[in-house]
């Protein structure tokens, strides 16, 4: 079994041979070990040592990476550090010199320097020594300085410690105002740092200091909100932290929000945003839910509430009543910018089938199967039609790729490709996007596609919204691979194509926040399940090992399911249980609904994703199989007899 990075290096090794004859190759390939040899030396030997090997690698890509490890460890080099960095400005190797060299510039208490130097940034750390010089310089307007410390401090977490003795200068000549402790004490509630807030408590007048204790009990529980003498009606902010708890408990416990709500819908110091924010919330959450009483709510919302969000539950609440006349009438009803959405289109042509209108709702369909889309083959299934793949690839000439090559971005990234350093490849390349028009964009992608790098020609074509490119956007990747596992554990390639397509974009070492890793992102539990034995992290990163097992989970979830590919594809993303709880016991729902009603928005569009790019692949591997024709007829659901 061929290993993660050796798979890497030979991929990358084989790209450049495209462009680079043998003599050249070998000589990067001495070049590649001769850097890696010396990456983590240069910066502790003499300079005349240093100086002969920088000269030794002066024509590979990769020198600079050398220079900047000999300068992190130089930083009292000013005048060498400040070449380098006007040399080097914007790329992967600016901030890791620059970081550090500005905090040395701060312990120096060389504020010119500083200034000169720093370029502006989100590093609050950096950003609130700056404007204490500044502030010691006088080289900036003193308002605008205590302008920035307020937005500094207003803030729903903690800030840096280099950033207390601007906030003592900034209270000294501005005293704390109740209304800014009351904004950040509502940031930390609602989602920032919640251990602020006994701290925020300290600095509010006394007789508001029990504002931060509602917050904290409403943050750590929203039923106390349902307390008959939970607020005592002192303080206008008891409606923000009302608000924030009916939000929450509607989720939990929707008779209690409604309750609840009952008991203050007439508080003349609630205002019409917060109902309406209370309002909308409602509405989705009891839509989701699929509540009866979500039609009050949603129909007493005004237009100006009305985004994509609130029209998905609007329409989900009608669908799961099949209440086909009222699914007319809530698209009809939907901003016209809205309107001409696929998923809207479609759901009218659906309801105008279920009223018999079929002359009406068939024109509809078969210009919506025009479209490569889940909806589109939706549409072609319903009419007996082919699928439409509507491929159109780039515009890009041998010169353009040639051109590109040379840039020394994409030269440093070729070699950190080779190096197996994904990671430092990927900083070079979203560099060179971030400084590139439209047309260099596309490029890039064509020349990722050509390097085997199918995760960044996904991501260039998608910034730049060029969605028609079918095998660049659809690449066959690891299909040997894929094929082979889909063969050992009896499901279709395609399907776990599009679960790696859709899962990862094929990068192999992708780590999701929830711990999932590799192509088809499994998570180290399900690996140590499907394995019977504790399956060490990194051989989720080797494509062969992650692709069996997510192929092997993709067999359990397809058998649990009885061989229900849209249940087990659900399952995939939101797990087996949680799915089962969405399946209606005393009826059932055709297909296409219940996907629509599918409680969480993630799983909802992961599953359309999933069976369109199946779709995609069984078209671009020659199955014939059509993945939507079954889901026509098909039911969710338990039909009581």
């Amino acid at each position: 079994m061929i290993g993660f990075r050796a798979l890497l290096i030979t991929t990358a090794v084989v790209s450049c041979a495209f462009t680079v004859g043998a003599a050249e190759q070998d000589k990067l390939q001495q070049q590649r070990e001769r850097f890696t040899t010396l990456e983590n030396s240069i910066g502790n030997v003499s300079r005349t040592q240093a100086d002969a090997w920088l000269a030794e690698l002066a024509d590979y890509p990769l020198q600079p990476y050398l220079r900047l490890r000999r300068l992190q460890n130089l930083l009292n080099a000013h005048e060498a550090i400040e070449t380098f960095l006007q040399q080097y400005q914007g790329t992967p190797m600016d901030w890791p010199l620059r970081r550090p060299w500005l905090m040395r510039l701060a312990e120096q208490q060389q504020a010119e320097r500083f200034l000169a130097n720093f370029p502006g940034s989100s590093d609050p750390e950096l950003t609130c020594l700056a404007l204490r010089f500044q502030l010691q310089t006088k080289t900036l307007a003193t308002e605008d300085i205590w302008r920035q410390t307020q937005q500094l401090w207003t803030e729903g977490k903690s800030q840096p410690r280099a950033c207390d003795p601007l906030f003592s200068a900034w209270r000294k000549s501005n005293p704390l105002q109740p209304e800014t402790i009351r904004h950040r004490l509502q940031l930390a509630a609602e989602g920032g740092d919640a251990q602020l807030i006994p701290y925020l408590k300290t600095l509010l007048p006394t007789n508001e200091q029990y504002l931060a204790d509602l917050w904290q009990k409403t943050r750590h529980n929203p039923a106390v909100i349902a307390g008959a003498k939970f607020f005592p009606g002192k303080h206008i902010t008891e409606r923000d932290i009302l608000a924030y708890g009916l939000k929450r408990l509607i989720w939990r416990s929707p008779d209690q929000a409604l309750k609840t709500w009952q008991r203050h819908v007439n508080d003349p110091y609630f205002t019409r945003a917060q109902r309406l924010d209370v309002q909308r919330q409602f509405a989705i959450a009891l839509a989701s839910k699929g509540d009866s009483r979500a039609d009050n709510w949603l129909t007493t919302l005004p237009p100006e509430l009305f985004d994509a969000n609130l029209a998905q539950w609007q329409v989900a609440h009608a669908l799961r009543e099949l209440d086909w006349p009222k699914v007319q009438q809530v698209v009809e009803a939907l901003p016209a910018e809205l309107q001409g959405d696929i998923n809207w289109r479609y759901w009218r042509a659906r309801a105008l089938e279920e009223q018999g209108n079929t002359e009406q709702a068939n024109a509809e369909f078969t210009e919506i199967a025009r479209q490569r889309h889940y909806y589109g083959f939706m549409a072609a299934a319903k009419l007996g039609l082919p699928p439409s793949l509507a491929h159109n690839p780039v515009q890009v000439s041998d010169a353009e790729i040639s051109q590109l090559r040379q840039h020394p971005a994409v030269q440093r990234a070729q070699q950190w490709l080779a190096l197996g350093r994904l990671t430092e490849a990927r900083r070079e390349w979203n560099h060179l996007q971030v400084n590139s028009d439209q047309q260099q964009k596309i490029t890039s992608a064509k020349l990722a596609s050509q390097l085997q790098w199918h995760e960044q020609a996904i991501f260039s074509l998608a910034d730049v919204g060029y969605w028609d490119d079918v095998e660049l956007r659809f690449p066959l990747a690891y299909q040997q691979e894929m094929q082979l596992s889909a063969d050992k554990f009896n499901i279709d390639s395609g399907w776990s194509m599009a679960i790696a397509r859709r899962e990862s974009s094929f990068m192999a070492d992708a780590n999701s926040p929830a711990g999932a890793r590799g192509l088809m992102q499994i998570m180290p539990g399900t690996a140590n399940d499907i394995a019977k034995k504790q399956v060490q992290i990194r051989q989720l990163y080797n494509p062969v090992i992650n692709i069996d097992y997510g192929s092997d989970y993709l067999n359990y979830l397809k058998r649990r399911n009885d061989g229900n590919l849209l249940k087990a594809t659900a399952a995939y993303n939101a797990g087996y249980r949680r799915v089962m709880q969405w399946i209606p016991q005393d009826y059932a729902l055709p297909a296409d609904v219940w996907v629509e009603t599918i409680p969480y928005r993630e799983t909802r569009e992961y599953v359309k994703a999933v069976m369109a790019y199946y779709q995609i692949y069984n078209i671009r591997m020659n199955v014939a199989q059509d993945v939507f024709k079954p889901l026509v007829a098909m039911k969710i659901g338990v039909i009581v007899e």
